[in-house]
This record gives structure tokens, sequence and C-alpha cells, in this order.
């Protein structure tokens, strides 16, 4: 029996942000890309040149899609937005200092961040399930936009969603750290997912070499 295309997806977290520097909880609340963060898009589009895309998504949050036009620069691949990449929505806790967080909610981030159950939300905000459920909806329609052809296919996103994304989807009991730009690949046949990169820097450091 033939074997559909493989479809493989480089998911790309968004370059450093104002919020990043200034330990803010960033969620659905935005804050544009520092320098730094703008060097790192453009690096890791330089990483990633010698590879052939077939489209690109992002988020529907300005750094993410900053991140995307920074990378993409002058190729000419298509860029579609969809809400369903955002970043985990943490409801009350949005744009606060982490240490304005930890003055008013106490350890409520260190019960949240240690991702022993899916179904932790911050305060008004979303849980893991329901993030990893969303996210599920848009990556199975990139998917089904591709499956013909096959392809490689840039997904331009969030930490939190990428890294909750992979740890359901292989039911891994570890959450991975997503750096800036750092780089994760997933790919996709026949109904069947393999993880080939996680959390990867080599593409934006590579890209760093070349400026």
């Amino acid at each position: 029996m033939t074997k559909s295309p493989k479809v493989t997806l480089y998911f790309v977290r968004h370059g450093e942000t104002q919020f990043n520097v200034e330990r803010r909880l960033q969620g659905f609340a935005d804050s544009p890309l520092t320098e730094k963060g703008i060097a790192q898009a453009r690096a890791v589009g330089k990483g990633l040149a010698d590879i052939e895309f077939k489209a690109a998504y992002c988020s529907e949050s300005q750094r993410v899609i900053d991140t995307a036009t920074h990378a993409l620069r002058d190729r000419k691949i298509p860029l579609s937005t969809d809400a369903r990449l955002k970043e985990m929505n943490f409801g009350a806790l949005e744009s606060l200092l982490r240490s304005e967080i930890t003055a008013r909610y106490g350890n409520i981030l260190e019960t949240l961040f240690s991702l022993t159950d899916f179904n932790l939300a911050a305060p008004e905000g979303e849980s893991y399930s329901q993030l990893y459920s969303r996210t599920c909806l848009a990556i199975d329609e990139i998917l089904k936009n591709h499956e013909l052809e096959g392809g490689n296919i840039l997904v331009f996103s969030h930490g939190v969603t990428i890294g909750n994304y992979l740890m359901q989807l292989t039911n891994s009991e570890k959450y991975l750290h997503h750096d800036n730009c750092s780089v994760t690949v997933v790919s996709y046949v026949d109904g069947e997912f393999q993880v080939e990169r996680v959390a990867d820097t080599s593409f934006r450091e590579l890209g760093q070499i070349e400026e």
C-alpha cells in the first residue's frame, strides 16, 4: 500500500518580547518584539533558508506575526494567521509581573506550571486541555490542507502552546521549555506523528553565525 506524502511541521516560537524581558506573564496579552527578538527572528529565518516550505501559518498575536514576517523576509511563502495558534489564555494573570502574581496569588505559578494536571487553569483563563483542543483543531486543518502534496510547513506560535501540544501529543510526563525562536519539528504520515526535533536552537544559531 502506497504511503501518503509526508507533511513536516516546523514549529517556531516567537522572538523575545518586552514582556519577556520585564518578566510579565504573556498569553493573550501582547507586547512588541525587542531588538534582540527581531534579530532572533531574522536569524532563525536565515537558518531555515535552505529548506523549501510550502506555506506558513502563525498565531494572530502581533509578536508572532512580526516574528514570521522577519523570518520569512523576501521568501515567497504564503502566510496565514489562525487565532487557534495563540498562546494559553492566562486570564486574571495576564500582563502581571511575576512578583505581582506571587504577592496576590501565592504559589499559583508553581502549581500552574507544574503541569501535573491538564485541567489546571489560571483564574478566568483556559486549561491545558482546552489549549490542546484548539491547537489540535488548527494543526489538523493545516495537515488536511497539505496532505495530498506533502512538504514542509512553518507554524509560528508560542512557547506554552507548542510545548503543551508536544507533551500531550506524545503522552510525555515532561514539559520541555522552548526558547525564543527555537524550532520543534514534527512529521506526519498516514495518521502517525514522528517527533524529529524538540526546542532546537541550532537554526537560530546558524543564522546568527551567517550575519
